[in-house]
């Protein structure tokens, strides 16, 4: 292990705070949430400009009325005009690709007396190129947490690199991650820092939601990062992801469409435990809930290469049912949070007798020596 093994990522962002200037809002006021106004995205204008080849790719939150600040004649290149090859808008994420001139330091625009610039961002798929990779967004989850969920996946699939945008985490800084990760058993490990806020999320009656953060950084993280990868597992940090036989990294590339989705299952541990709770005491399958959305692992390279990714399945809008392989699921572990959405995500669930084959494989793998 060297110390280029497990490093710290920054990205070229640009916001408008201080401008005066202002993205529209996405859903109507009659649909925001009443921490709407605090959490969504009112001015960064991208997150990222990553130089991949001979293009520039800008990744932005949806534009909405920045737009004009994107587009031909607004956008330089260390003060020349940049030529604009692609506008790709996706639901939640819109990227701008720009034909990069060697050599060119810095991305720029303007609007009205307003201007503002950023660095580029270099290309570093060669650090995952070939290994079995995850990818995660996380904010102050517990560093146990994510030392088990680490250990765990190496155990049972063969893990070997992980990739972590840590959202802005106030309960420890970035170079404790990374010493976590360190011992888990990875050959690899990127903690990329991720300050833009996550963004409003949907209220219990419905609508308000807005994240643009999580589907564009997943976008980012394929593009800059894992796009060589051997295989990439794509769920979150209380998700452990449990096999019948064999790795789901190999699974994936041996699919013919290079992509296999699977479905999960809450669990919960029995609730006379004292916190602090880890994975290993989810062994209570719970009475009365249905799965949880599906959740996939895919291959950089194979046929949907073009395609961006999403949360819950990749942006080609195909069935997934024929994608699903019954030898894989996850158990979404009820007591791995901060509970930030404020769900009441912790309130006693009625639960089923502990599941034999949840306490065999989570002892298996997460029993300390």
């Amino acid at each position: 292990m060297t110390q280029d093994d497990f490093s710290i990522a920054e990205m070229q962002s640009l916001s408008v705070e201080g401008s005066g200037l202002r993205r529209t809002a996405i859903v109507p006021k009659s649909a925001q949430g009443p921490n709407f106004e605090q959490h969504y995205d009112w001015t960064t204008l991208w997150y990222d400009a990553v130089a991949i080849g001979g293009r520039l790719l800008v990744i932005c939150p949806k534009l909405r009325n920045f737009k004009a600040m994107l587009a031909e004649g607004a956008l330089k290149l260390d003060d020349e005009p940049a030529r604009i090859r692609r506008v790709r808008r996706f639901r939640r994420h819109d990227i701008v690709s720009l034909d990069l001139p060697d050599g060119a330091q810095t991305l720029s625009t303007a609007s009205g007396r307003w201007r503002g610039q950023s660095g580029i961002s270099l290309d570093q798929s060669g650090v995952f190129a070939g290994l079995n990779a995850s990818l995660h967004i996380s904010r102050n989850n517990r560093l146990e947490w994510i030392e088990d969920w680490a250990r765990f996946h190496v155990a049972e699939h063969g893990l070997e690199a992980m990739l972590l945008m840590d959202n802005g985490s106030d309960a420890y800084a970035p170079e404790a991650l990374l010493e976590t990760l360190s011992g888990t058993g990875l050959k690899r490990a990127v903690v990329l820092n991720v300050p833009q806020t996550y963004g409003p999320v949907r209220s219990k009656s419905g609508g308000g939601g807005a994240k643009f953060l999580q589907p564009a950084m997943l976008n980012l993280a394929r593009l800059r990062f894992l796009r060589h990868a051997r295989a990439v597992l794509n769920v979150d940090i209380d998700e452990l992801v449990w096999t019948k036989g064999g790795s789901i990294f190999d699974a994936t590339v041996m699919s013919p469409l290079g992509l296999v989705a699977f479905d999960g299952e809450w669990r919960s541990p029995p609730y006379r435990i004292q916190p602090p709770v880890n994975h290993a005491d989810h062994v209570h399958p719970e009475i009365g809930v249905g799965p949880c959305p599906t959740k996939y692992c895919i291959r950089p390279d194979g046929w949907r290469r073009h395609f961006g990714w999403d949360v819950h399945r990749p942006d080609l809008w195909l069935p997934m049912g024929p994608m699903k392989n019954t030898g894989f699921g996850y158990w979404h572990c009820r007591a791995i949070t901060i509970n930030w959405k404020s769900y009441d995500r912790l309130e006693p669930r009625k639960l089923d007798v502990s599941d034999d084959f949840t306490t065999e494989t989570l002892t298996r793998s997460l029993t300390r020596g």
